[in-house]
């Protein structure tokens, strides 16, 4: 019996062929990669990574913190807004923004505060030796009770804790501005209560907020106790560096 051969086609029978189909694989396996590699490398570039040798900005209504380099790229970065007006305890009118470029530090309180305020004002005091080594740091104290809050009542304020310091500005000005601002770019809790006629009482944070020289927020901070108010001067140091 004669068993069939199955003759090799005409293009197997071809010596380049074989080498046609490798060289065809091995292309295809390295676009694949180019590919994968650009689009992953993409990926990467597009992420936000914690750094350690820089402060993040916060972003969304969540204030996800965000490395950058380029701020003014990523939109919906908290920021101090254009012209938001503030006046001083000296009477002068002021754009805290446009202000000037120097470093801020943000906090709120009320003249007429027991609780937290004072704790707030006196654990800066405390630190007062600490922040002189940032010659273009600005403290800025701002009234959530504008209406009571005048720029003579600041003024006795500022004398009461005996404040000397030129950059250290207490403010008053109008309360949905400052509401806005206070619940808005810094994400804090600021509500006032009636306690009796014409009367009232304020629940708000005890946070201090890190503004850098272009008004982005950069660092919030709680006020009580140590832990974090040395990590303001750690980060305030790495700001500045």
């Amino acid at each position: 019996m004669q068993m069939n051969e199955t003759k090799p086609g005409p293009n197997l029978m071809k010596p380049n062929y074989f080498f046609g189909n490798i060289v065809s694989k091995t292309t295809s396996i390295f676009l694949f990669c180019l590919v994968s590699s650009f689009v992953l490398g993409t990926c990467k570039e597009n992420q936000s990574y914690p750094e350690t040798d820089s402060l993040p900005y916060f972003s969304g209504k969540d204030f996800d913190p965000i490395w950058t380099k380029v701020p003014n790229e990523s939109p919906g970065l908290h920021q101090i807004p254009e012209g938001f007006k503030l006046t001083n305890h000296l009477g002068n009118q002021i754009q805290l923004r446009e202000h000037s470029p120097k470093i801020s530090l943000v906090v709120f309180f009320y003249a007429t505060c027991r609780g937290i305020c004072p704790m707030i004002t006196k654990n800066i005091i405390q630190i007062e030796p600490q922040l002189s080594e940032f010659k273009d740091l600005e403290i800025s104290s701002i009234s959530i009770n504008p209406k009571e809050d005048t720029p003579a009542v600041l003024s006795k304020y500022r004398t009461l804790y005996k404040i000397q310091n030129p950059n250290w500005n207490f403010y008053t000005g109008e309360l949905l501005a400052i509401e806005s601002f206070a619940k808005t770019t810094c994400g804090a809790e600021v509500e006032g209560f009636s306690v009796e006629k014409n009367k009232y009482e304020f629940v708000h944070t005890e946070n201090i907020f890190l503004f850098d020289g272009n008004k982005y927020l950069r660092g919030i901070y709680r006020a009580k106790g140590t832990g974090d108010i040395q990590r303001l001067v750690a980060d305030l140091r790495i700001l500045t560096k």
